[in-house]
């Protein structure tokens, strides 16, 4: 069934983009605030406890209770009712189980009966993300990292009020019904849900290092329910597309690769930037130069492995930048760049031909200096920016990701210049072929300054 699923993959980037929407409406009565899509704001000037929302529950900080929202998503009432005020945060791999047996199978609990079970992403996830996001792709290389208490991805909970959210979230048992809001659930961490190690480290390898929900799915219910890649390619549409099921297919791979309890994030990102840099005429030397000094540096948060012309090495999605100079001048140099992603048969899939310009004379060109400037360009042209919505004072874009990685972090200017005050949006999970709209506070966004992918 290989073929079906390349042909699939193919035809995604092909035949155009996958919207998901975002509700952005918030509403608050009385002494209950509830938060529909977007998270809270985030503590600030305001001394705050951070607190793991089971064990403050087991220590009676925190009056929790869940309830089904679908098959994607799960609603959270928390009530303080602690003389502080508490950020609240969702560890990485919690499940809330409905009320039929728990914990006596894989992934599935006792029987097939009843509805699923649901595995929750983060409690600050924009609609359309799941998990933290905790790993830095800041630097070249993407280490494994433990479970942060940061208060930075927690939810604010003032003494005595309640906030009710709706947390993204991933079905673990394929083909049954999914929880709806008259439906009660019970928050437990994964451990206490199965005993099966592979399922409670794809949980919370996905929660921790942060993907798109539609990736998410496509693991859980490989892992949980043995469901194979190719009947979900076969059945592609608004839950996942064939983009995001290649990527949970890579994902199992690292999973299934892993000495440990926790999932390698940095196999996920080896061999993900495969570049190739040259220069026409006297160019040639400067490229070269150029080339060896980009190997390891990070592009969109990727580290570039530089190729040579007729190699794609490693296997599974990449993008390939390939890179001529064909100009410079005291002060600027000037080229273009193929873009394509490297497929399952290792074949190339275009994507864009784009004119590369940097402010720099060639001869004073470096590596980072390059890397910043194929990040910038590749960023610049295939993600996209749309206003949805103006008001007066702010404006709702949206953002869409022609990459073929989910995008973690984000940086927009807040205008229409280069000079345009920057807008950092992170924890995004925007995924492959996919949108997401983001609330600015100002007239418009038309610039993408950098983005950051983690190869999920």
């Amino acid at each position: 069934m290989l073929w079906r699923r390349l042909y699939l993959v193919r035809a995604a980037w092909a035949t155009g983009l996958m919207v998901a929407s975002l509700g952005l409406a918030n509403r608050v009565q009385s002494q209950t605030i509830t938060l529909d899509s977007e998270p809270s704001s985030r503590p600030v000037a305001v001394a705050s406890e951070t607190v793991d929302i089971l064990s403050a529950s087991r220590a009676g900080d925190l009056a929790v209770s869940a309830r089904g929202h679908g098959q994607d998503r799960v609603r959270i009432s928390i009530q303080n009712t602690s003389k502080r005020r508490l950020n609240v945060v969702i560890p990485p791999g919690l499940v809330a189980a409905n009320a039929v047996g728990q914990g006596a199978g894989g992934g599935g609990g006792a029987g097939r009966g009843g509805l699923q079970n649901m595995g929750l992403g983060s409690i600050t996830n924009r609609e359309g993300g799941f998990g933290d996001f905790q790993a830095a792709s800041r630097q070249p290389g993407f280490k494994s990292v433990a479970v942060k208490d940061d208060a930075t991805r927690g939810l604010a909970v003032p003494a005595g009020q309640t906030v009710e959210v709706s947390v993204p979230a991933v079905c673990l048992n394929y083909g049954l019904p999914s929880p709806i809001g008259r439906n009660k659930l019970r928050l437990m961490d994964v451990t206490d849900y199965t005993r099966d190690p592979r399922v409670r480290k794809a949980l919370r390898g996905l929660a921790t290092l942060g993907t798109s929900q539609g990736v998410a799915q496509s693991v859980m219910w490989h892992v949980c329910d043995d469901l194979p890649f190719e009947t979900m390619a076969a059945q592609a549409g608004r839950v996942m597309n064939p983009a995001e099921i290649e990527l949970a297919r890579q994902y199992v791979e690292v999973l299934d690769a892993s000495s440990d309890e926790r999932v390698d994030g940095e196999a996920l990102v080896d061999g993900r930037m495969l570049v190739r840099i040259r220069g026409e005429g006297k160019l040639a030397a400067e490229a070269e130069r150029i080339a060896r000094q980009i190997e390891g540096q990070a592009i969109m948060g990727l580290p570039a492995h530089v190729v040579k012309a007729t190699e794609l090495p490693g296997h599974g999605t990449a993008i390939v930048l390939d890179v001529l100079l064909t100009s410079a001048k005291v002060g600027e140099t000037r080229g273009r760049v193929l873009v394509g992603v490297r497929t399952l048969d290792q074949s190339l899939t275009p994507l864009a031909r784009l004119d590369l310009r940097e402010n720099s004379s060639a001869s004073v060109i470096d590596g980072p200096l390059m890397a910043s400037t194929l990040g910038r360009t590749v960023a610049g042209s295939l993600v996209t920016l749309k206003a949805a919505k103006r008001t007066p004072a702010s404006t709702t874009i949206r953002v869409t990701n022609r990459l073929p990685f989910s995008i973690s972090n984000l940086v927009l200017r807040a205008g229409d210049s280069a000079g345009s005050p920057p807008v950092p949006f992170e924890a995004l999970g925007v995924g492959p072929l996919r949108s997401m709209l983001l609330p600015v506070q100002a007239s418009g966004a038309s610039l993408v300054e950098r983005v950051e992918l983690n190869g999920l």
